[in-house]
């Protein structure tokens, strides 16, 4: 090491986790406006990404201007040869929580990115007034797989940081998120640790190949509501009184998911911002079983049972855009579902 730092020269090792990516909309254009008003603006959302994450388990890894790399880490416990000798992840009740963790703390991220009194006054400020109906949005991609852990870069800059085709696919979920018009994309393979209450909350709206591998990849999203959030008052309290009350929260948190006396996933229906974002839905169950019917009808290649039953979503529900987004995958097709049809597609990306 140089001076006690870390050294690059040393090989990395191979980690099991979830990796997070989020991403600020915008940010070009609210850099320009905001001139050098713009690193309050992005260290007053990295606060509270940063504080959400590691609230639940996570820590933040990269900040990268308009967007954060975060990461939840597997312990090695979890992990255990296949029947290949391939190290792999266990479906344990750890990775469980974890996995459930990770889904709740970007849920958290984005409560609070809209109840924030700090960014609401970006909603009005003068130097934004350039972008209509301007308000702090943000798209977020999850998912899990093994990454190289280690040093990058050189004596004159280094970071601690993962490697891997799973974080280049968290990044990419998130980048998918404008074509679906949500803000929250999860792989199947992170969704398949989730526990039943945090697959319930999820539905899945494609399955596609990425850039890179023909591995087929199901992407879900978590239907929240932000629009009967109440923008928080502010709280005179320091920032050292701040961090000791979150550190305390996060070990009690912990410690009681480690000794079995409570699952992540109580956390659905106790935190309030969670459950205002669930309650408040539109979907009615109608809506949830019709639009369960058109994507099986999409996935075996009925398409015109499924263009039926997204007729019907839409009439349900006019303004939920995976619908929008699904009727307009059938829609460059004619509606007519291609004879080499495999149940997934390319991800294109725009």
């Amino acid at each position: 090491t140089w001076g006690g730092d870390l050294d690059p020269m040393l090989p990395g090792q191979r980690k099991f986790a979830i990796f997070g990516f989020c991403d600020i909309r915008q940010f070009t254009d609210t850099t320009e406006l905001l001139q050098q008003g713009v690193m309050v603006f992005v260290n007053t959302i990295a606060e509270i990404v940063h504080g959400a994450v590691d609230r639940y388990a996570g820590s933040a890894n990269k900040n990268i201007g308009d967007a954060f790399l975060l990461v939840w880490k597997i312990p090695e416990s979890e992990v255990a040869p296949n029947n290949d000798g391939e190290m792999e992840l266990k479906n344990t009740r750890i990775v469980r929580n974890l996995a459930d963790l990770s889904l709740i703390s970007f849920m958290k991220i984005w409560a609070q990115i809209n109840r924030s009194p700090e960014l609401y006054k970006y909603r009005t400020i003068p130097e934004l007034r350039k972008l209509p109906n301007y308000r702090v949005k943000m798209g977020f991609g999850l998912h899990i797989g093994w990454a190289i852990e280690g040093a990058i870069g050189s004596e004159f800059k280094i970071d601690a940081s993962y490697l891997s085709p799973n974080v280049n696919m968290a990044s990419r979920l998130e980048a998918a998120t404008k074509q679906f018009g949500v803000p929250l994309l999860i792989s199947s393979e992170l969704h398949q640790y989730f526990s039943p209450t945090a697959k319930e909350i999820c539905r899945q709206i494609d399955c596609v190949t990425v850039k890179g591998s023909i591995q087929p990849i199901g992407l879900f999203t978590a239907d929240m509501d932000i629009s009967k959030l109440q923008i928080k008052k502010a709280k005179n309290i320091s920032k050292r009184e701040k961090k000791r009350n979150q550190t305390m929260k996060k070990k009690t948190l912990w410690e009681k998911i480690e000794k079995e006396e409570m699952e992540a996933c109580s956390l659905f229906s106790t935190d309030k911002d969670l459950v205002m974002m669930l309650d408040c839905l539109e979907q009615s169950p109608e809506f949830k079983t019709t639009f369960r019917q058109a994507f099986q009808n999409y996935i075996s290649g009925d398409w015109s049972a499924c263009r039926k039953l997204l007729d019907n979503c839409l009439n349900i529900h006019s303004q939920d855009h995976p619908t929008s987004a699904l009727y307009d995958i059938l829609k460059e097709f004619d509606f007519m579902c291609p004879p080499d049809w495999k149940g997934h597609r390319a991800l294109t990306e725009k």
